[in-house]
């Protein structure tokens, strides 16, 4: 049934969105993670609006000296390091509840709504912006050629490619506007990315569902170039993550493409798969194949 709509219940909706609304964050966003970007500081309370992070220069290897030879003139490895900085920018969502939508909702209802619309618009707009950073970093494509909209740029990388740092985390304030008889919720977030090493990410460029059907044809990519852009990795001794593998973030038409290969789709006859393609079957995703760690996205940049 309807809740009561007293002060005290009105308070309490404000306190239970107040309290919540981190862990709704933290439930929806993909990138502030460990698994996925390492380097990630928080900087709240402190002054300026940037943080730096030091990049080591590359080692010279030592070389063979002769007897009395001089080392430092054979091989001189001195540290020299860069620095990679991340500006914040302000990112923040509106959400209004009128008064006749709290008489007329059941208090689970307007709260859960109001906080899935403060924290996926937050989680969103964090995931685009260090995508967009990843699409603007990362060079090198191992995927098929296609430039439009029928096209999704997905990237395998290293935990150790990209780096987050917040100034503010997640956070919601409210007022009552008596002329429009509204409660009028804003929730903002501070925070931005940078890209440590631009080396240490590939891109795949391939066909999104967009690309695959109403007749549409377009190039996809697959488990191979997962493995290609995976090889180039271990080429410049990018760092793999805990697991000892690479990240990759698909869309789910790259998805698709590979479940495809794996389960043999499109074949006259489907034979003994195997266990990767058993479980492409079972569960329309593989979660680790080729080296790389596979999470899902649907805010990857178009090509």
């Amino acid at each position: 049934m309807a809740y009561s709509t007293g002060s005290d219940t009105i308070e309490q909706m404000y306190a239970d969105i107040v309290q919540d609304l981190v862990p709704f964050y933290m439930d929806k966003v993909l990138l502030p993670n460990p698994q996925i970007i390492l380097n990630s500081i928080s900087v709240e309370g402190s002054s300026g609006d940037q943080v730096r992070f030091p990049i080591e220069n590359s080692i010279v290897n030592a070389a063979s000296v002769a007897e009395g030879g001089n080392i430092k003139t054979a091989a001189e490895s001195n540290l020299v390091p860069t620095a990679a900085n991340i500006s914040f920018q302000k990112r923040g969502v509106a959400s209004d509840v009128t008064q006749e939508g709290v008489e007329d909702g059941l208090y689970d209802a307007i709260v859960g709504a109001t906080l899935n619309r403060l924290s996926s618009g937050l989680a969103q707009a964090t995931d685009i912006a260090g995508l967009t950073q990843a699409n603007t970093s990362f060079t090198s494509d191992d995927g098929v050629s296609g430039a439009n909209a029928n096209f999704t740029t997905s990237f395998v990388m290293s935990p150790e490619a990209l780096a987050y740092a917040a100034k503010r985390e997640p956070v919601v304030k409210v007022w009552y506007n008596p002329n429009l008889d509204t409660h009028e919720f804003r929730g903002t977030v501070r925070n931005g990315f940078t890209a440590l090493r631009a080396t240490f990410g590939r891109k795949i460029t391939s066909a999104n569902l967009g690309g695959n059907q109403f007749g549409v044809a377009a190039s996809k990519a697959n488990v191979e170039a997962i493995a290609t852009s995976v090889a180039n990795l271990r080429s410049v001794n990018a760092p793999v993550g805990a697991d000892g593998m690479y990240v990759g973030l698909i869309d789910p038409g790259l998805e698709l493409a590979i479940n495809q290969q794996l389960a043999g789709v499109g074949g006259s006859t489907i034979g003994s798969l195997s266990d990767l393609g058993n479980n492409a079957l079972r569960n329309a995703m593989v979660s680790m194949i080729a080296g790389a760690t596979l999470y899902r996205s649907n805010n990857l940049p178009t090509a």
